[in-house]
C-alpha cells in the first residue's frame, strides 16, 4: 500500500447550507494511523480541516470519529487503503469531524461522579485493598470517547429517559466503588438502564474494552432490583415470562407489557422507529429447543 485514499466529511454551519465529502490522497508508512492521515492532510493539503485530538495514546478519548461506519479512536486505528471518515452521530457538528459533546458531558454529571464520603478515614493514607476494587478497577478506563454512545441504537433514538452507555458507566463506578456513601439507587431510577436491548453495540464499539452490558448495565440492574423489587418486579417477571414462551425476549413485546398507561403511546412510536430499523420484529417466533428452556424455568422455580 503506497498511499491511503481518504474521503472525509466537510460541513462549516456558519457558511455551508449542507455536508460534503473531499477526498484526498495520502502517501502511506508503515504504522500509519487514521490520526496520522488527518495530519498529514491539515498540514500538507488543506490547512482548513477540523479535528480533535491530544494525547495521541488511547488516553484522552478526544480523537473519537467514524471510520468506514464504525466508532474508531483515530490515534488508534490503524490506516486502510481506502477510508471514510466522519464525525461521531447523534451530536451537533460544529465544525468538520469535530462534534458538541455538552449534552453528553451534562448527562454525566447529572449523576454527580465523584465520590461522596460521610467521614474521613480514620487513618491516612486509608488501607485500601484490591480484592475490593475488581469490579471497579474496569470501569476506570473509561476515557469518554462517547465512541459507545454514538454506537448503542437506543442513543441514536433519543429515547426520553435513557441517559446512554456513557453516563452508566460513570454510575456504575461509584456505586461500585467501597469508599463511596451515596445513595445511588434514585440515579440509577432516573438512568433508564432498563431500555437497554442487550445488542453489544456499545461493547463492540469500546476501544478500551470495557464489558458494557456485563460490567456495567447487569450490576446496576442488579443492586437497584434488591433495593427496589417491587418497582422492578414488573419488569423482571415480564422478561422472565417472555424467555420462558418463546426463548428469547422481542424489545418491542416489552415494552408493550411493562409501559405504564401515560408513557406507552410515546414508547410504542419509538418501538416502531426500532422496527423500521430492522432492530426489533412484532412478532416473536419460538427457537429450537425452547421445550429444554421451560424444563430449566421449572427445576429452578421448585428449588426456590
Amino acid at each position: 500500500m503506497e498511499k491511503v485514499t481518504a474521503k472525509v466529511f466537510r460541513y462549516d454551519p456558519s457558511t455551508d447550507n449542507t455536508h460534503r465529502y473531499e477526498t484526498y490522497e495520502v502517501p502511506y508508512e508503515k504504522g500509519m494511523r487514521v490520526l496520522g492521515v488527518l495530519l498529514y492532510i491539515q498540514e500538507n493539503i488543506d490547512t482548513s480541516l477540523a479535528f480533535r485530538y491530544s494525547c495521541r495514546r488511547k488516553r484522552c478519548g478526544s480523537c473519537g470519529v467514524h471510520v468506514n461506519g464504525k466508532p474508531r479512536l483515530a490515534c488508534m486505528d490503524e490506516a486502510k487503503e481506502e477510508m471514510v471518515i466522519e464525525p461521531l452521530p447523534n451530536l451537533p457538528i460544529v465544525r468538520d469531524l469535530v462534534v458538541e459533546t455538552t449534552e453528553y458531558e451534562e448527562r454525566i454529571q447529572s449523576i454527580s461522579p465523584y465520590l461522596v464520603r460521610k467521614n474521613r478515614p480514620e487513618r491516612e493514607p486509608e488501607k485500601l485493598f484490591p480484592n475490593n476494587f475488581t469490579a471497579v478497577k474496569p470501569l476506570n478506563q473509561c476515557i469518554e470517547c462517547f465512541s459507545c454512545m454514538s454506537a448503542c441504537p437506543v442513543n441514536g433514538l433519543k429515547w426520553e429517559g435513557f441517559s446512554g452507555p456513557a453516563t452508566l458507566i460513570q454510575l456504575a463506578r461509584r456505586m461500585l466503588d467501597p469508599r463511596d456513601d451515596m445513595d445511588r439507587i434514585p440515579d440509577a431510577g432516573q438512568s433508564g438502564f432498563e431500555h437497554c436491548v442487550a445488542c453489544y453495540a456499545c461493547v463492540n464499539a469500546c476501544p478500551v474494552e470495557i464489558g458494557i452490558l456485563e460490567e456495567v448495565i447487569d450490576k446496576i440492574k442488579k443492586k437497584y432490583i434488591e433495593k427496589e423489587a417491587s418497582v422492578y418486579g414488573k419488569y423482571n417477571k415480564t422478561w422472565g415470562d417472555l424467555i420462558v414462551k418463546n426463548g428469547v425476549v422481542n424489545p418491542f413485546t416489552l415494552m408493550r407489557k411493562i409501559s405504564t398507561f401515560d408513557k406507552l403511546l410515546s414508547n410504542m412510536l419509538i418501538g416502531i422507529k426500532f422496527f423500521l430499523k430492522g432492530k426489533i420484529s412484532l412478532k416473536s417466533k419460538e427457537i429450537p429447543n425452547i421445550d429444554e428452556i421451560r424444563t430449566i424455568q421449572k427445576v429452578i422455580g421448585e428449588k426456590r
